[in-house]
């Protein structure tokens, strides 16, 4: 009790003001919290909202401080019930140590958190005598520390470039030519997964997005207006000119931020058509794409790009392109000198991604990896000899074996093989960052164009991903999350209701997603999906708060993952000749997902992306079969989850309640 005392004490000034509220505006304590149901977001305002008529509330959710609400946090989380709220029982004593803030506290937060402190302390140890993807990162490193790196003079022979300018045709191989050179500013190519995109951006600089479609007199206007024009004055030009020319890339920006974003594949013949007078040819001579490779080209603001070109002198668009790369030029410069500046202004662009990923991945320790694939090996068995013994059609049963068998994990590792010691990395940060800029575009265009090997669409070795990729068979996992993982606790229980859940989760999109299903087959999976809607209906209050199907797919695969985890977990110790505890098991699982949203950061989350949050997840484990008897529960209403599938034989096949366990 001695935190929980350090906690109310921590909590002084708003306990004070607790104390000066009448008796009676105080109700009774809230009942230990009970998932989602009835209210979504009852368990996030008790006790705290209801502490001093929402007062606390309102601290936690504006300064990051419960107040004396911290206390009745304690206390429910030394009384709670695992049976009736397990985010509570598991996590409840780690929300009193993160409480509310502006930014939610996580435990993958923490994780995330974690990783970026390594990356600071390895970073600074990078040695330009290591060669690869290493000596690049110390040269980037060492020139973004120094003053003598950030020198405007850098911006020079691209004004030079500018300034020569002459014809229309000389500013079409202008906006061209710059992306290969990393000087990029008017348009740009992106990737996903193996299509590129053309992008045309309508402005520069934070907060321009919606500037254009203010009047000429807002205050915002004319303060972005005059940012323009102190920027030219930057590179050299009179002020007076700066003023006009300001207002002249204020209207050509408008006149491309008025079309809307229209994407459209086009190979290069396909888009001459579309947009005509546009510089197709010269782009993809450019980029060195074939005529007939496709983008997604924004064909809406590409033509208003064509009407410029037409209509506006080449004077204008000397002026727009000194002011867009000078713009560029300035983000870079101005960026901050210190460790976790650099971090950040490195994971912003393309190029330092895959910089970092490369550097990261080429350090990881390949026991985890080898550790993670032993794991994923045996799920895998689990998944299979549940898909055999299940009621599925025999030749459902083997669809879904071959699909199972032919999974393989692999690690997600953006920018491994990648050659880099050719990169011209020097003493000048804008160099350098232009260099890696035009590398990752040509990293891209190796990928969009069919001439990458291995892995070639993984993403940043240095990020926490976990992920699935149906076409190709494969789960990814990073070497980030893999070394997280591997720093926490060492008991098996832990590992496998951690790595090994996630693992089994990906697993059980696999089985859900997979394709060629007769019409019975698909039949029984609906009835299994009815089962876990049944298994989760007393967590979550319905399609008003959350997206209904996004939560079925992700509460089925964490079933899955789950109840396969468990299973393992408990076969490898059998084997091994010990026991398997399995609180310890479904404590780590829920811990996994702890999380201390407030209302509004969870409403906001559940707006933006309809995902099931933490403390939903963290309830799971209640509707796994071996979770009753381990903590001494009441079964359940529902028959607890226990096989990934209806077994053959059972009454699931033909009933509302499958897999009975």
């Amino acid at each position: 009790m001695t935190a929980l005392l350090l906690a109310g004490q921590a909590a002084a000034t708003t306990a004070t003001r607790v104390q000066n509220v009448p008796r009676a505006a105080l109700p009774p304590p809230a009942m230990p919290p009970r998932g989602f149901h009835p209210g979504l977001f009852a368990s996030f305002t008790e006790p705290l909202a209801g502490l001093a008529n929402q007062e606390a509330l309102a601290v936690a959710e504006e300064s990051g401080g419960g107040g004396s609400a911290l206390l009745w946090q304690g206390i429910a989380a030394w009384f709670a019930d695992p049976c009736t709220g397990m985010d509570q029982y598991a996590n409840g004593f780690w929300k009193l140590q993160h409480p509310p803030a502006r930014e939610q506290p996580s435990h993958f937060g923490e994780l995330k958190q974690a990783v970026a402190q390594s990356i600071l302390a390895d970073a600074a140890q990078a040695s330009a005598a290591a060669g690869g993807a290493e000596a690049v990162l110390a040269a980037t490193w060492a020139s973004a520390q120094s003053p003598s790196g950030r020198q405007w003079s850098a911006f020079q022979p691209q004004l030079a470039a500018i300034l020569a300018l002459s014809s229309r045709d000389e500013v079409e191989r202008h906006l061209c030519e710059a992306l290969p050179r990393g000087q990029a500013a008017l348009l740009g190519v992106e990737r996903y997964f193996r299509r590129g995109v053309l992008v045309v951006a309508e402005g520069r600089g934070e907060g321009t997005t919606g500037l254009h479609a203010l009047p000429t007199a807002h205050p915002v206007v004319v303060s972005h207006r005059a940012q323009i024009a102190a920027l030219l004055s930057r590179t050299g030009m009179p002020a007076a000119g700066a003023e006009s020319a300001a207002r002249t890339i204020m209207e050509m920006e408008q006149s491309i931020a008025a079309a809307p974003a229209q994407l459209q594949s086009c190979t290069r013949e396909q888009a001459e058509r579309a947009v005509p007078g546009f510089p197709w040819a010269t782009l993809w001579q450019a980029l060195g794409l074939d005529p007939m490779t496709a983008l997604f080209a924004d064909l809406a603001r590409s033509r208003q790009v064509a009407q410029l070109l037409r209509d506006r002198p080449v004077e204008d668009w000397k002026v727009f392109l000194r002011y867009r790369e000078a713009a560029v030029l300035q983000r870079d410069l101005d960026s901050g000198t210190q460790s976790a500046d650099i971090l950040r202004m490195l994971e912003q662009r393309p190029g330092g991604r895959l910089l970092l990923s490369s550097w990261y991945g080429a350090r990881a320790d390949p026991r985890w990896f080898a550790a993670a694939t032993g794991m994923f090996d045996t799920l895998k068995q689990v998944f299979r000899d549940d898909v055999a013994a299940s009621a599925l059609p025999a030749e459902d049963r083997v669809v879904l074996d071959q699909t199972l068998a032919a999974t393989r994990l692999v690690l997600e590792q953006a920018g491994s093989g990648r050659d880099w010691t050719a990169f011209p990395a020097g003493g000048d940060l804008v160099t350098n960052l232009q260099s890696l800029a035009a590398f990752a575009l040509h990293d891209d265009l190796d990928i969009i164009e069919g001439r990458a090997q291995g892995e070639d669409t993984a993403l940043p070795a240095h990020h926490l991903s976990i992920g699935t990729n149906i076409i190709d068979g494969l789960v990814r996992v990073s070497p980030a999350l893999l070394a997280s993982l591997a720093g926490q606790a060492p008991q098996r229980e832990v590992q496998w209701a951690t790595l090994g859940m996630m693992l089994g989760h990906e697993l059980g999109h696999v089985l859900s997603d997979a394709i060629g299903l007769s019409d019975p087959g698909q039949s029984l999976m609906a009835q299994e999906d009815a089962a876990i809607r049944q298994r989760i209906g007393d967590l979550w209050s319905g399609t008003s708060h959350l997206d209904a199907t996004r939560v079925l797919e992700e509460a089925g695969a964490d079933l899955r993952g789950l109840s396969a985890a468990l299973r393992a977990g408990e076969t490898e110790a059998a084997a091994a000749g010990r026991s398997f505890d399995r609180k310890r098991f479904f404590v780590a699982a829920a811990g996994l997902h702890a999380a201390n949203p407030t209302a509004r950061q969870l409403r906001a989350q559940l707006e933006r992306e309809g995902h099931p949050p933490g403390p939903f997840r963290a309830e799971l484990g209640r509707s796994v079969k071996g979770f009753d008897t381990a903590f001494g529960c009441e079964p359940r209403p529902s028959e607890p989850f226990d096989h990934i599938l209806p077994r053959a034989g059972s009454t699931a096949a033909g009933a509302l309640h499958p897999n009975p366990g």
